[in-house]
């Protein structure tokens, strides 16, 4: 499916993963993320598969978004927990976004601190569905919907014995 000019950010891009699977489907992308050396590794992806329609920068959550353009869409995995504020990235994207922009974030369940392997990686310990929601709806999203979007096996940080750790899939609209 072709989505004809739809502009899409991915937020937490990292090396581009999400991004260069979504970029046949979308116009441009703008690959964001805080960390210079994820962006490297995009970049270098992007010569080497020969892509133009991804676009890194480095930006985060807190920076000034005056230079950045309105999105139609705004994607991210695994990237919110790592966020401190969630509230504030909640009223970011919806300033980010053209009115009846989708946003859709996969994210972490609450996992007592079990997920990461060193302390401090994350700004939470997952992130509770209810507050996300809250945060969501204050900051002018409607059509806020959650589901289950995976499971991932790994050994807990802390126990040292496997667990799962359910990702979660909200998707909603800015008013």
């Amino acid at each position: 499916m072709q989505i004809a000019c739809l502009l899409m950010m991915d937020y937490g891009t990292g090396t581009g993963n999400i991004a260069f699977r979504l970029a046949p489907k979308v116009k441009r992308i703008i690959g964001v993320d805080s960390a210079k050396g994820m962006l490297e590794v995009l970049k270098e992806k992007l010569i080497t598969e020969g892509v133009s329609t991804i676009e890194p920068l480095e930006w985060s959550i807190g920076q000034d978004i005056s230079n950045l353009p309105r999105f139609d869409a705004i994607v991210s995995s695994m990237t919110l927990h790592h966020v401190r504020d969630t509230a504030a990235a909640a009223k970011t994207f919806h300033k980010l976004l053209l009115p009846g922009g989708r946003i859709a974030m996969a994210d972490l369940d609450p996992d007592n601190g079990e997920f990461h392997e060193a302390p401090g990686i994350a700004e939470h310990d997952g992130i509770d569905r209810k507050d996300l929601q809250r945060a969501f709806e204050t900051a002018g999203f409607d059509s806020i919907r959650f589901s289950e979007a995976a499971t991932i096996h790994k050994t807990s940080s802390r126990t040292g014995k496997p667990r799962d750790f359910t990702i979660f899939l909200m998707t909603a609209v800015r008013r």
